[in-house]
């Protein structure tokens, strides 16, 4: 899902927007990745399991999705029915189906404690994480593998300044649910959308595009005006970032 991305921004259920800074460790033969958000609070995380013996044929296991996607929970659920001889390498499945859209989502044991991460080629165990969670203590801020990148060398000077990482979003105002979408017949309205933002060279909003609409035209009048005044650092060149937004009274 990283391999090939070059920008990227988190978002929590109290609606705060964080700039993921990039890929601090990663392991392609086992499709897993770990990525860098930036936090001025930190945020808590889920428990992963440490004993091996958690993840068994025939233990309970479910799938959890983002809360922002607004599916029902679990996603998938099941009985562990497929492991290799070593729990703690070796892919496992579950009896539930699993979607193709719950790609890094968390497999929690009956005790709360995350047993696997769901990639597209089944359910890997926690264990395999151990050694990239101990790579990015020291891996810094991480970068995605498309940022453009510093020129070690140049024959000649480049007219337009590189950058060593991706520029950042500095100032990002989370839209206000409109008063008009409270005032409805039908009552208070929700929705879900996804918006393109292109940051100029200067770190302004060029344009905001509705990749995937809310469904309500005055929530995506809201999420575009609060958009247009995200701001970000100045960059070489022009950059985009996709948005998930969701509105709630």
């Amino acid at each position: 899902m990283v391999a090939d991305a070059a920008y990227g921004v988190a978002k929590s259920p109290d609606g705060k927007i964080r700039n993921v800074t990039g890929v601090v460790a990663s392991a392609q033969d086992i499709d897993l990745a770990v990525l860098r958000a930036e936090t001025k609070t930190g945020v808590p995380f889920l428990p992963l399991a440490k004993n091996s013996e958690s993840i068994a044929v025939n233990a309970w296991a479910v799938v959890i999705g983002s809360s922002l996607q607004h599916k029902e929970q679990p996603v998938a659920a099941g009985t562990i029915t497929a492991l290799g001889s070593d729990p703690k390498k070796d892919a496992f499945q579950i009896s539930g189906s699993i979607p193709n859209d719950a790609t890094g989502a968390p497999a929690v044991d009956a005790e709360g404690e995350v047993v696997g991460i769901a990639t597209k080629n089944g359910l890997r165990p926690t264990g395999l994480l151990d050694p990239l969670l101990a790579q990015s203590k020291t891996a810094g801020a991480g970068r995605w593998a498309a940022a453009p990148v510093e020129s070690p060398t140049a024959a000649t000077p480049s007219p337009t300044p590189k950058f060593a990482r991706n520029p950042r979003v500095l100032y990002n105002p989370a839209p206000r649910y409109p008063y008009e979408a409270r005032t409805l017949r039908s009552g208070p309205t929700t929705g879900s959308g996804k918006f393109r933002v292109t940051f100029d060279t200067n770190g302004l909003v060029k344009s905001v595009q509705t990749v995937e609409s809310t469904g309500q035209t005055m929530l995506d009048q809201a999420a575009a005006k609060a958009l247009q005044q995200w701001k970000a650092e100045p960059g070489a060149r022009e950059w985009t970032v996709l948005v998930p937004i969701t509105f709630q009274p």
